[in-house]
């Protein structure tokens, strides 16, 4: 594979990777707070909201590291 595009595309899949952490953070804190308010059961619905993006992180890095070894052959 072209070198830049390979670069370019990982760049990209680490960008979106952080979107969804930085948006999994704060459905983390929200559970968390809702615990800390005795709302346990909520805060465990809340939590749930994690799956999808746990599983598209999963993904992107799946895809990352396919590019980063197709690159490197």
């Amino acid at each position: 594979m072209n070198a830049p595009i390979v670069e370019a595309t990982i760049k990209a899949h680490l960008t979106d990777m952080r979107a969804k952490l930085e948006k999994g953070l704060r459905i983390a804190k929200a559970a968390r707070g809702l615990r800390g308010l005795r709302r346990t059961r909520k805060g465990m619905e809340v939590a749930l909201g994690l799956e999808p993006i746990v599983y598209e992180l999963n993904t992107l890095l799946n895809a990352a590291s396919v590019i980063n070894r197709l690159g490197k052959s």
